[in-house]
This record gives structure tokens, sequence and C-alpha cells, in this order.
């Protein structure tokens, strides 16, 4: 199914479709380079060139929602969040973030997948969230506690460029779940 990408708002930020030059903006490092995986922690450009498919992967692609994060008070693209990888059998979507480092450390992200999933969880067919993240990857793995994601399986990658094999944790948030510690709480 094609989804159709709304507009959503929280106390500091827009989430909505965005456009090749909000992904430029996103995506100005390689934010492969910025996981920590096997100490790699470096700050090197993307060239924009490769990004240009961003903006149409959601209109192209079954069962997609990408949403671009602004700042609400001047419309700053600082992030972005993608939901895809339907999986029929758990009724699920994976998700993936990423912020642009210069708005890392305050709270940005965590507020942006909170209502993200909300939307999720309340308007589409979906049980349960998928968040996976390398086990170095210490942002993405702090975020996946904070949150209160739930272990779900692990699996080992091979990463190519630094020649490691680095453990893949997955991680799960039922509908059900969300709406205890969240909704039912009024925490959003």
């Amino acid at each position: 199914m094609k989804y159709k990408i709304p507009t959503l708002q929280t106390e500091r930020l827009i989430l909505k479709k965005g456009s090749y030059e909000d992904y430029a903006k996103v995506y100005e490092y390689d934010f492969t380079r910025l996981k920590n995986i096997g100490g790699e922690f470096e700050f090197v450009k993307n060239d924009p060139e490769k990004l240009r498919c961003f903006e149409t992967y959601a209109d192209e692609e079954e069962n997609v929602l990408d949403f671009i994060i602004y700042l609400k008070d001047n419309n700053q693209p600082i992030g972005n969040i993608v939901f895809d990888r339907y999986d029929d059998k758990n009724k699920s979507l994976e998700i993936s973030c990423n912020l642009h480092p210069n708005y890392w450390k305050n709270g940005y992200m965590t507020e942006a997948l909170l209502s993200a999933m909300e939307y999720v969880f309340d308007n589409l067919n979906i049980d349960n969230i998928i968040y996976g993240f390398a086990e170095e990857n210490f942002k993405s793995k702090g975020l996946s506690e904070k949150i209160g994601f739930h272990y779900y399986y692990e699996d080992i990658t091979h990463y190519i460029r630094i020649d490691k094999d680095v453990r893949e944790i997955e991680t799960i948030m039922s509908k059900e779940d969300f709406n205890e510690k969240y909704k039912n709480n009024k925490k959003i």
C-alpha cells in the first residue's frame, strides 16, 4: 500500500515530506561513519548527487513513510525518520532515523519518533515497530532504550569498509506497549 505522508507537529518540530534540498542538508555527513562501528567516528561529507533518490523513495515503494524533521521556529531541516520493510507476519514496519550532528543532544529525535510512532499506530494497520542498530552504535542503542523498545533478535553483519563482523540488534515495540507507556499515561 502507498502511504500518504502527513504533516505532524510537536511542541518544537514539524514532520512532513521533504525536498531534495532538505535531504541534502540533513545528510550533509555520511551517517554510516558516525555510528562508532569499529571505533570509526568521523565527519565525512556526502556527495549530494548520491542523495537524489531519497526524495522519491516513499513515492516509489510500498509501505513506506519518509518524514523530514524541521525545527518549527525556522523551518530548518534537521533529520529524518523512515518507516519501511513491512513484515506481514508481524504486521510491523521497521524504523530508521538520522539527525544532523549539529542538533544532537536536544531531545529532538525522541520527540519526533514518539509523534511519528503515534501516527503509525493510530492510522495504519500496524501492530509492531522494529528498531535495529549495530551494537557499537551507542547513540542508537541509547535511543532504543530511552523510548522503551524491547530486545527482539540479533544477527551478525559484515561491514566491508572496515572488514569487521558486527552484532546487529533488533528491538521491538508493540502498539499495546506504546499505548500503555505513552498514550494511556498522557506522555505525548
